[in-house]
Formats: C-alpha cells, sequence, structure tokens
C-alpha cells in the first residue's frame, strides 16, 4: 500500500502521536478554558423569582340560595385582570416605587421599561382536575411571579401584582353585579311605567264600553229574561183591560133603562162565575159575593148604570195607556239589552287583546323584579366578600437562591467543552496533516521497515524550551485548579462545607 494510493487513510497511531506532540498545549488549553468558562460564569447575572400562590375560594354561600352575577370561569377572569395589571399605567407605578427596576433596562424608552417588566412577570394558573378530558379544567389557583436582580426587589413587586390581583379581581365583580342590578333596576322601571300604561288603557277601555263589558253578559240575560216576562205580563193586562172597556162599551149601548144596581148585579155575577172555576164555593171570596148578589137582589132598583158604566170606561182607557205606556218602556229596555249582548262579543275580543298586552308586560314585570332582587342579594354577596375571592394562599417570600441561571450546569457545559475541545482541535489537524512522521508510518505506507532509523537529537537550546513548556503548563494547571476551587466555592458550595461532607462520608470525624 502506497502513500498516494490511500491519502485519505488516516493511520490511528498518527492521532495518538499528534496527542502527545500537542499534550502541553492540551492541557494548557484545557485549563484555560476551564477558567474561561468558570469566569463567564461566575459574571453572569443571577436573576431572582419570588412568587406567590393565590386560592381562587369557591362561593360561601350555596348557589341555589344566592346565585352570583358574575359567570366566568376562573380562568378567563384571571386572564382577563392580568392584561388588567399589567397596563402600562400600573407597570410604571411599579417602577417608581422600585428604582432599581431600571437599572436592568439598557434604553431609556419608557416602553422598553414596560415591555421588560412584561416579560418579566409570570401567572401560572393550577388546576385540580389536571387528568380530566373536559375542554376547560377546573383552576384552583394561580401562581404570580416576577424576576428581578435582586431578591428583595423580586418580593417586594411580586407582592405589589398579588395586591393588585386581589384588588382588581374585588372591583371587577362588585362592578359586575352593581352594573347587573342597575340595568335590571332600569328596565324594571321602564316595564312599570308600560305595565301602568297597559292598565290605563285597559281602565279607559272599560269607560268607554261599560255598557257592554263580558262580565254583564249574565245580568243582562237575566235582566232581559225578566223584561220579556215583564212584557208578556203587561201585553196580558192589556189585552184584559181592552176585553173589559169593550165589554162597558157595549154595555152602555144595550143597557138603555137598566138600573144601577142590575149592572152592579151583572157585574158581581161575571166576577163570581170567574172565581168559581178557581175556587170553592166555601171560599170566603165566593161567600161574600153570593152575599153582595143577595143583598143587590133584595135591594129596590137605583138610578140607571150610565154614569158607572163611563167612569169605569173612562179608568180603563187611563189604564189602557199606562199599559201601552210601560210596554213601550219594556220594549226599549229589551232593544237596548239586546243591542248590550251583541256588542259583548265584539268588547270581549278589545278586552282579551288588553288583557294579554298587560298579563305579557306583567309576567315580564314580575321577571325583571325577581331578577332585580336577585341581583341585589348578588351585589350585598360580593361586597361582602361571600362570594368566589381570591385569598393568598402562600405570600411571596425572599428568594435565598437564584432562579437563573444554572451555574452548575453552565460550569458542567463548561469544562466538558473546555475539555473536548482541545482534544476535537488536535484530532483535526492531525486528520489534516499529510506528513509522514516515524518509522512506523513509513513502514505502513512502503511495506518495508526503513534500514536506519536516526533518532532525534536535541540540543540545550530545545531542552530548555521543552523545560519551560512543561513549567508554563504546570503553571496553567495550577491558575486552572485555583480557578476551579474559587468557582467551586462561589457558585457550587463553600469549601468547608465541602471538606465536611467528604469527612462525612469518609467517616472521618
Amino acid at each position: 500500500m502506497s502513500y498516494d494510493e490511500d491519502d485519505q487513510l488516516q493511520i490511528p497511531t498518527n492521532y495518538i502521536a499528534a496527542l502527545s506532540r500537542y499534550k502541553v498545549w492540551i492541557v494548557l488549553g484545557v485549563v484555560v478554558l476551564a477558567a474561561l468558562a468558570s469566569i463567564v460564569v461566575s459574571i453572569i447575572p443571577a436573576v431572582y423569582r419570588s412568587e406567590g400562590i393565590v386560592l381562587v375560594e369557591t362561593q360561601q354561600i350555596p348557589d341555589d340560595l344566592v346565585r352570583s352575577t358574575v359567570t366566568s370561569i376562573a380562568a378567563e377572569r384571571i386572564q382577563i385582570i392580568k392584561q388588567r395589571v399589567m397596563t402600562r399605567d400600573k407597570l410604571l407605578e411599579i417602577a417608581n416605587k422600585h428604582p432599581s427596576l431600571k437599572d436592568g433596562v439598557r434604553s431609556p424608552l419608557i416602553s422598553d421599561l414596560v415591555s421588560d417588566m412584561r416579560s418579566k412577570i409570570t401567572v401560572q394558573l393550577i388546576s385540580g382536575n389536571k387528568n380530566s378530558r373536559r375542554r376547560h379544567a377546573t383552576t384552583i389557583a394561580f401562581k404570580v411571579a416576577f424576576d428581578a436582580l435582586s431578591p428583595s426587589v423580586a418580593q417586594s413587586v411580586t407582592n405589589d401584582l398579588v395586591t393588585l390581583f386581589l384588588d382588581e379581581n374585588v372591583k371587577a365583580r362588585t362592578a359586575r353585579a352593581s352594573e347587573t342590578t342597575d340595568f335590571l333596576q332600569h328596565e324594571a322601571e321602564k316595564l312599570k311605567q308600560k305595565l301602568a300604561g297597559t292598565e290605563q288603557a285597559i281602565a279607559d277601555y272599560k269607560l268607554q264600553f261599560k255598557e257592554s263589558l263580558p262580565e254583564h253578559l249574565n245580568l243582562y240575560m237575566s235582566m232581559l229574561e225578566r223584561a220579556q216576562n215583564s212584557r208578556v205580563e203587561v201585553a196580558r193586562q192589556l189585552e184584559t183591560v181592552k176585553s173589559q172597556k169593550s165589554l162597558l162599551e157595549l154595555q152602555t149601548r144595550s143597557s138603555g133603562g137598566i138600573s144601577e144596581q142590575q149592572v152592579r148585579l151583572n157585574n158581581l155575577r161575571k166576577k163570581y162565575d170567574e172565581l168559581s172555576v178557581q175556587y170553592t164555593e166555601s171560599h170566603p171570596d165566593l161567600v161574600t159575593l153570593r152575599s153582595e148578589i143577595d143583598q143587590l137582589k133584595t135591594a129596590a132598583p137605583r138610578r140607571t148604570a150610565n154614569s158607572l158604566v163611563r167612569q169605569e170606561i173612562t179608568a180603563a182607557k187611563s189604564q189602557i195607556a199606562l199599559l201601552v205606556e210601560q210596554r213601550e218602556k219594556i220594549d226599549e229596555q229589551i232593544s237596548s239589552l239586546q243591542q248590550r249582548i251583541i256588542n259583548i262579543p265584539q268588547v270581549e275580543r278589545g278586552l282579551l287583546s288588553l288583557n294579554r298586552d298587560y298579563e305579557a308586560v306583567k309576567e315580564q314585570y314580575d321577571q325583571i323584579v325577581g331578577n332585580t332582587m336577585q341581583a341585589q342579594m348578588a351585589e350585598s354577596l360580593e361586597q361582602g366578600r361571600k362570594a368566589e375571592r381570591f385569598s393568598i394562599l402562600e405570600p411571596p417570600l425572599l428568594p435565598d437562591q437564584p432562579y437563573k441561571p444554572d451555574r452548575k450546569k453552565f460550569l458542567a457545559a463548561g469544562f466538558a467543552a473546555s475539555l473536548f475541545l482541545p482534544l476535537g482541535l488536535v484530532i483535526g489537524l492531525a486528520f489534516m496533516d499529510k506528513s509522514i512522521r516515524g518509522a512506523n508510518s513509513i513502514e505502513m505506507i512502503t511495506g518495508h521497515a526503513p534500514l536506519v532509523v536516526i533518532g532525534v537529537i536535541e540540543t540545550e537550546e530545545e531542552l530548555q524550551r521543552q523545560r519551560n513548556r512543561k513549567i508554563k503548563a504546570i503553571i496553567a494547571v495550577l491558575l486552572g485548579f485555583v480557578s476551579i476551587v474559587i468557582a467551586t466555592h462561589f457558585l457550587y458550595q463553600p469549601l468547608d462545607m465541602l471538606m465536611y461532607k467528604l469527612m462525612y462520608k469518609l467517616g472521618v470525624s
């Protein structure tokens, strides 16, 4: 195998030889990079996070007794309150209370300060049923956190944010309840006026058609029946009087010299005949009539009956006139009652329409009044903080450890990079190096061992340079070790505590 035929083949011994040749530089690179990693990790500013947990308490009074007017779920309200808390004015108010917040912003613009504060605020919801498949999990609490370079500032700002969340929740719920009550009261007043107008319309309608109201139908039917019966009775009496008048007139024309006693006797006999049909002969009226008839039979004849008959005819005419007038009045009454009865269905339709409007408005009014009373109770519930509310479950604490960066991970990554970067660089150089080094390389390339191998002849100057490189490498290693020790002490754990733990594990007292 020749070198030209396989110039891409790298001999493993070349890598080993390269690592051996550059071992000092590898160690120096590892130490320098480890020191740089330690310095970089140490100068990264620590960010502290303080967080508070706010509990979402359910309504203390059962919903069946008093229903709250705030129907949105807790997660939605928390997001809405978050937007209100993170407004420009509120964040600037917090920034003015803590001037150190402005130091971490490079730009002097207020908008950049507000954006920086918003990026440092974290609101995390805590659900009670994480394994639930429902779309909206029940939110039982939420965390409010703020990141700052100072632990005290982080705690103070987080405390202000938690207070804002509590205050905004109370304001929002109370305002919603008050708005609902005001709206319902306004609607109730409008419906009350409309109801009064409908009542007045019904009263005016009844006054206009007071003689044809449906509730008078039975009365009018009874009055009509009595009027018709009265008319029949008046008609019968009128016919009777007319018959008597005709009879009297006939008697007047045919009586001539008949005595008054005879006329009287004839009338009594006629009356006796009429009553005898209805009563027995022992009836007192019949007995009285028989006595009068007997007396007239034995009495002497008196003057003629023409004058008496004429008086009776005159009386009959007067009675006929009265009966006719009474009949006309009854006819007018019957006509009026019939007209009222005819008008009742039409009046009833109009009244039913007004009553339907009244019932519809009254139903709406009763419902609005009930809702208003419920809204007032809900408002009292919100003002008394008996409804769903936010309460501090865990107040913001002063952080004792930085939230970020994770110096342990960064330091481990830096040390790993400081180790593998020099090794990778040396291996890469060896991969690109096409030169032939050593007798073994010649033998592997040509397939023949060299006849003579002349060793490296080092001069005193070269030996001195090697000694200097070794001294520098030792110094670099010592400096790297010192840097690692210092970084461990300040970034990971104090050396005395680390030594105490090590001795404890080794069982050394």
